[in-house]
């Protein structure tokens, strides 16, 4: 049987997701990350970016808009990939890349579906609204 989504049942990510969301949003160091652009992005801000709706509605929004590549399902590929980007002062997701990777084509999905992300309400720091990364993890499990 094809499926064309994922059913977010096949995600163990609603707990374990929360929690790794915390934890990579409070890990980082606090400095300005030399980004290579002009305008560099912190890791860590006074009052990090916000998804629409909080992490739950994050974790959901992945969840419906993931597709389990029909190579992977047929190789029985699964695992976790995360994907990091950046959240941009108008809330914006850009600069998005894969710091844990698993396969080429889950690795491709979770770069598309984090493009699709709506925009976050902007990160603070002292008051300024600022260029924060995030990460998020996405799971691809298998029935």
């Amino acid at each position: 049987m094809m499926l064309n989504s994922v059913n977010p049942k096949q995600f163990l990510v609603i707990p374990i997701a929360i929690l790794a969301l915390t934890l990579f949003s409070l890990n980082a160091s606090g400095q300005k990350t030399e980004t290579g652009m002009k305008d560099g992005a912190y890791q860590k801000v006074d009052v990090m970016p916000v998804f629409p709706g909080g992490d739950a509605a994050l974790l959901k929004f992945i969840a419906d808009s993931t597709h389990y590549p029909k190579d992977a399902k047929e190789k029985g590929i699964q695992g976790k990939v995360i994907a990091r980007f950046m959240v941009k002062k108008d809330g914006s997701v850009s600069d998005v890349s894969i710091m844990q990777k698993v396969s080429p084509s889950l690795d491709n999905e979770a770069i598309r579906v984090v493009t699709l992300l709506p925009k976050f309400t902007p990160g603070k720091l002292n008051g300024k609204t600022v260029p924060v990364w995030f990460m998020v993890p996405i799971s691809f499990k298998l029935n």
